[in-house]
């Protein structure tokens, strides 16, 4: 299901703003720090006014959009090397990293120039998408030549009216679930969606080795930890 616009953005401020954010680990003395910079450099702020009929807040919407409710501790690191540390949470609706500056909220942007975000335990990357020109976040599960990842996906769900032997039903967000990928050699990221993509796709080159490895190990596509395993391995023999 592709994302539709109902959610608008009430501001979003350029990387560069965002940069200065996570200098200072007591969120009001980093906000006073991201303040400063902001009216130091003059950063422009992009200001959306919501069209009618759109939604712009998430109170009325059962479930929520978020990997987490609350912002958590992270570490961004550029593509630049340059590093920052602050408070961040996952929107997976709107597949953006938010954070709060005096109650407002902004978005990571551009978020191509993140080389990884480590939040909360887990690694994210942001990488090309096959079948996106926008590309996605990912958790990283497994690194190496052949990467196993994790896209977290939420849908949304209008409100719709009682029908004959049906209540009416609010509008809603879909539990966030996890859709396995990998991304090899560079490559965008394709998803895992049987095991022929899995060996053809992922394991190229080595589909026989990997094809007896996951037979003789009882290894099967639907749990994680098996799939680490699968990825592990993979990585292991090329780099024989």
């Amino acid at each position: 299901m592709s994302r539709p616009n109902y959610i608008t953005m009430i501001r979003r401020c350029t990387i560069v703003g965002m940069l200065m954010m996570i200098m200072i680990a007591p969120l009001a003395a980093q906000e006073q720090e991201i303040v400063k910079f902001l009216d130091d450099f003059r950063v422009a702020r992009e200001t959306t006014e919501p069209a009618a009929g759109v939604i712009t807040s998430y109170e009325k919407i059962q479930g929520s959009p978020y990997l987490f409710p609350d912002y958590r501790e992270a570490w961004i690191v550029m593509k630049d090397s340059s590093r920052y540390h602050g408070a961040l949470r996952y929107d997976v609706y709107t597949d953006e990293m938010e954070f709060t500056v005096q109650g407002h909220r902004y978005w990571i942007t551009p978020r191509e120039k993140v080389a990884r975000i480590r939040l909360d335990g887990k690694t994210f990357l942001f990488l090309p998408l096959q079948g996106s020109r926008k590309g996605s976040f990912f958790e990283l599960l497994v690194d190496g030549p052949c990467r196993l990842l994790v896209r977290y996906v939420v849908n949304f769900h209008e409100a719709e009216g009682a029908k004959p032997y049906q209540d009416p039903k609010p509008a809603r967000f879909s539990p966030v679930r996890k859709v396995y990928h990998c991304a090899c050699q560079g490559a965008p990221a394709i998803p895992l969606r049987n095991k022929k993509t899995v060996l053809t796709r992922c394991f190229a080159g080595h589909q026989e080795e990997m094809k007896s490895f996951i037979r003789s190990r009882h290894l099967t596509l639907s749990r994680e930890e098996d799939l680490i395993r699968m990825f592990r391995h993979y990585n292991e023999l090329v780099g024989e």
